[in-house]
């Protein structure tokens, strides 16, 4: 945690959390080297910092949190704008309680009365600056020597009894303070340690038991019934860390990682909230193809059901409409049937079109769209290269209405050899059944008509085509 300079850009706006209960505060902070000055009062939220109120520090360099206020619990800190927002943390738990310093050295004149939790934490953070600066010695040390040099072997011996002792020192305080917050936040932070992997019948160890382990105990130092770790600048980017690298990025691995985390996470009111919020959050914004099911599966399970009563009517309308707007072209599903008119002003039908295909390529575009200016065409020149003699047909559909632009594309961009069609009456469904909130938008069907891939780039499609042939081809061997 850091105590000199803020390396983040303030929020610009109060930011105030809900559901917290009124308790009675007296605290005080004296700060030397500040005269009438105001500071700003914030609280961690994940990466990044939230202004919660401001204080004023008179002529002595004194401010106070006095009355009836609705705080939550967390690590917060108090900036000063003014000195290029130099700060200091606290760990707001308790609610009588002193601190001072000096403006030189926040760290080191800090002097705490009646708060257990500031004084353990300033303790630890003493502690670990003073084995950090050794740490980083010894590091620096070790890089100026020789790799594989014998002159290594004392540094790294050193380097493990001192990594060894933060360990130990952590614990200590675990044990001791099981209820202080700061140290739920510590016990979060420290490694799990894995077992040896058992023995299979052939006598060596199970592979893949590590991650396995890990994957299954990641969380088991988290006390999720307690709220004040959301303000802390480490259970967020941990439960982030969690899905990105501990989870195959598929979408049913991800949808399950995310029942079992929301389901730890109801163990607490104000947990369940934030962490379902941050998980909807991540997955609608996710540009990873097949994400968009995770969204669809949250939406579905916790807020079209009644599970997140704090969203307003509108809003969940709104997540609603989306989740409904992507339903029907998730990855797996079986691409919905549509009508369309052909440059003869007859109707094609997509499935009588692409029947006898192997795989399709199903590309809606729009003449004046400059990316599909450019991707179309190479499609067209992927397709004649290679992709038409794999089996690979084209279902080509532009969102105009005007014959005579979609006729000019075709041909400038030589696609007759394609299936071509567009809807010149501007209402057929096919643009709202398959989402087309822009273009070029690019799926892949397979010979039953099932997506197996969307919105992906022209240098993507013959990988995803030749890959689900060798997956299927492993199925079939019984690989």
């Amino acid at each position: 945690m850091a105590f000199r300079y803020l390396l983040f850009t303030w929020a610009l706006f109060w930011c105030f959390t809900a559901s917290a209960q009124e308790k009675d505060y007296n605290i005080t902070f004296k700060v030397n080297g500040i005269q009438n000055d105001t500071a700003l009062f914030a609280y961690n939220y994940g990466d990044k910092k939230f202004i919660r109120d401001s204080l004023f520090f008179n002529e002595k360099g004194v401010a106070t949190i006095k009355g009836l206020k609705d705080y939550s619990p967390g690590v917060y800190l108090i900036a000063f704008p003014s000195l290029g927002n130099t700060y200091f943390e606290l760990v707001l738990t308790e609610t009588q309680f002193e601190m001072s310093t000096d403006i030189k050295d926040f760290l080191g004149a800090m002097i705490i009365k009646n708060s257990k939790e500031n004084q353990v934490f300033y303790d630890d953070v003493r502690y670990m600056t003073v084995v950090g600066k050794e740490l980083d010695s010894l590091n620096k040390s070790l890089q100026a020597i020789e790799k594989d040099s014998l002159k290594q072997a004392p540094i790294k011996k050193k380097m493990e009894l001192l990594t060894e002792d933060i360990r130990k020192q952590r614990q200590g305080i675990v044990q001791k303070y099981p209820d202080l917050l700061y140290a739920k936040l510590i016990n979060m932070m420290l490694d799990i340690k894995i077992p040896d992997a058992p023995k299979g019948t052939d006598g060596q160890p199970e592979p893949n038991f590590a991650y396995f382990y890990l994957k299954d105990h990641y969380f088991d130092g988290v006390d999720f019934s307690d709220p004040g770790l959301i303000r802390t600048p480490v259970l967020l980017p941990k439960i982030m860390r969690y899905m990105d690298e501990m989870i195959v990025p598929m979408p049913d691995s991800i949808i399950a990682a995310c029942d079992r985390l929301i389901t730890q996470a109801e163990a607490n009111q104000e947990m369940y909230r934030v962490v379902l919020s941050e998980l909807l959050n991540k997955y609608a914004k996710s540009t990873i193809m097949g994400q968009e099911k995770v969204y669809v599966h949250l939406v579905d399970k916790y807020y079209s059901s009644g599970r997140a009563p704090w969203v307003e009517e509108e809003m969940l309308n709104k997540m609603k409409e989306r989740s409904t707007a992507l339903r029907p072209t998730l990855i797996g599903s079986i691409a919905p049937d549509m009508n369309v008119y052909g440059l003869d002003g007859q109707f094609i039908n997509l499935y009588k079109a692409i029947e006898k295909n192997r795989y399709t390529i199903l590309a809606f575009w729009n003449s004046e769209c400059s990316h599909c200016k450019k991707e179309i065409p190479e499609i067209r020149k992927l397709w004649t290269d290679s992709l038409q003699g794999m089996g690979v047909g084209v279902f080509s559909v532009s969102t105009e209405v005007e014959r005579e632009h979609v006729e000019k594309f075709v041909i400038d961009n030589e696609l007759q050899a394609w299936t071509n069609g567009y809807d010149p009456t501007g209402r057929l469904p096919f643009r709202k059944i398959y989402d087309l909130i822009s273009t070029p938008v690019v799926l892949i069907l397979d010979k039953n008509k099932e997506i197996i891939a969307k919105k992906i780039g022209v240098n993507d499609i013959k990988y995803v085509i030749e890959s689900y042939d060798a997956f299927n081809q492993s199925k079939g061997s019984g690989k």
